[in-house]
């Protein structure tokens, strides 16, 4: 077998593992997020050509939470297949699910794509065997299932991957173990990888500003892959402030400056403690979270601190910022991946020096087959399925707008719900209607205005009616409830595999803090 087919299957082998992960039953698992659907209202905006900013004008409040790139792409990416006019759209359950299957399965090809440059990364700084242990790591461990979702978290990646990888080929190559392929007659100047590297990360910091946190990794690389050039640095710090400065003056140029200061803020007062994430992290993923601590710590020992820069920044911002989501962790879990293979590589090599060569390869197959065990248990459940049912009969319940004319309607339901099911509503099938969340409107100051209401009385929402106010307001949406039709009943499957065992222990902390509803859900209307 020559050099270069060996060095295509090798490398085939943990892209293969990656798709099995990542495009394996994506309507079923993970559950949906709430912050999946807010993308989507977004990415629709955009489409719709309401340009790239939402605007509180179409109902969501919080406006400036995040900078708008994420949107820009996600829109771009599905405009470049026609969604959603090409799939017809409906208000039933296949059209349901099918717009939600099409940025599930982008996510999955976004997360194969990040395998490979991780892999290439791993290669051209280390060898080609660290590079495969990381990139199958990066492939069947548990914490991979997170990158189904459609996250701003998921979407950055690989641009903060193609900038580290740019970074790493600044320094020249020399011939040791590093590639099978390494000759190639094509050669990118030092000053374009540099740009590349730069424009890169300006792009992830313009999809999610906590991406800053990776400034010192990356410009530490650009400094000393240069030859300890500050030129270099300076030409690549430029896009890396001059990109994501462009969301502030967006705001400064609509005249809404105001509206950015305050909700960049907000981002900082809400109370979610780094620990409680990293516990999170550890019960999702403790194998990679184990070896991966000690791998760092072994990398740095012996003065590699490629890994220990990757997630030091991210985490000592993220403990005084004081907010943070498992899923936020997404940016360091390729530094976990790569110092797991850093240790189990030189577990490997001194295992191979002193026993028998075939038992040096126990480990990496040990956790192989925990990961795509575990991996398999849970990307094959379907947790989905109520929320699906529940979300067309939502859909279908809404009237269509005929000869230019719109019944209005007003959607009540807990924050969940009237959210989650807005952009497909409201975007897709153009089904324009009011809606009263309890969660931002907490003392139901909003009035009803229409005749005729739409009710999702989940467990939630059904506790936020209790709620012992003076309000006029809520005794009429009481009330209304009390005496509207059930249309239909369901029992949400998401947590129905809930048990003590891993891995279905971590299936809560899928919902966690995101005000999910489980249980009994009534649809109910008075017309």
């Amino acid at each position: 077998m020559n050099k270069r087919l060996k060095y295509i299957l090798v490398i085939l082998i943990p892209l293969i593992l990656s798709a099995y992960s990542h495009l394996w039953n994506p309507l079923g698992f993970p559950s949906i997020h709430i912050d999946e659907s807010h993308y989507m209202r977004r990415a629709m905006l955009v489409l719709e050509g309401m340009g790239p900013q939402e605007s509180a004008a179409t109902g969501y409040p919080r406006t400036y939470d995040h900078p708008y790139f994420g949107q820009l792409f996600l829109a771009g990416a599905l405009a470049m297949i026609g969604y959603p006019s090409s799939l017809n759209p409906t208000s039933d359950l296949y059209t349901i699910e099918t717009l939600h299957l099409v940025p599930r399965i982008l996510m999955g090809l976004l997360a194969i794509l990040d395998t490979f440059i991780l892999y290439k990364i791993v290669e051209r700084r280390y060898n080609t065997t660290i590079a495969l242990i990381t990139s199958i790591l990066f492939a069947i461990m548990p914490m991979t299932w997170i990158f189904r979702r459609v996250y701003l978290d998921t979407i950055l990646m690989p641009f903060l991957l193609s900038s580290i990888l740019f970074a790493v080929y600044i320094k020249e190559f020399k011939d040791n173990d590093i590639s099978l392929n390494s000759k190639s007659k094509y050669k990118i100047s030092k000053d374009i990888l540099i740009l590349l590297s730069g424009i890169f990360l300006g792009l992830t910091i313009y999809t999610k500003f906590p991406a800053f946190t990776m400034v010192p990794l990356v410009g530490t690389l650009v400094f000393f892959n240069s030859g300890k050039s500050l030129r270099s640095v300076g030409m690549w710090f430029i896009p890396v402030i001059i990109l994501p400065l462009l969301w502030p003056l967006y705001s400064v140029v609509v005249g809404q400056s105001d509206l950015w200061v305050h909700w960049v803020l907000w981002q900082t007062e809400r109370n979610r403690p780094l620990s409680l994430s990293l516990t999170n992290f550890f019960q999702i993923d403790p194998l990679v979270t184990i070896i991966g601590i000690a791998g760092i710590a072994f990398a740095a020992i012996r003065k590699d601190f490629l890994p220990l820069m990757w997630i030091s920044p991210f985490l000592i911002f993220s403990y005084f910022i004081g907010y943070i989501q498992y899923f936020h962790l997404l940016p360091i879990f390729p530094a976990f991946c790569l110092g797991s293979a850093i240790l189990i590589e030189y577990l490997q090599r001194i295992i191979a020096k002193y026993s028998h060569k075939l038992l040096a390869y126990t480990i990496i197959l040990f956790v192989s087959v925990f990961g795509i065990v575990t991996t398999t248990m849970l990307i094959t459940l379907d947790v989905n399925s109520s929320y699906y049912k529940i979300y067309a009969t939502i859909a279908e319940k809404i009237p269509d707008t005929t000869n230019g004319v719109t019944t209005k309607i007003t959607l009540i339901g807990s924050h969940w719900w009237v959210w989650d099911s807005y952009w497909i509503t409201q975007y897709v099938l153009d089904k324009p209607h009011e809606i009263i969340d309890p969660k931002f409107d907490p003392k139901f100051n909003e009035q009803i205005k229409t005749d005729k209401v739409l009710f999702v009385g989940d467990p939630i929402f059904v506790h936020s009616l209790s709620r012992r106010i003076n309000s006029d307001n809520l005794r009429q949406i009481r009330e209304l409830y009390n005496e509207s039709k059930e249309i239909a009943s369901f029992t949400d499957n998401v947590t129905s595999h809930t048990s003590g065992n891993y891995p279905y222990n971590t299936l809560p902390i899928m919902i966690r803090f995101e005000d999910h509803p489980t249980g009994k859900v009534l649809i109910k209307s008075n017309y």
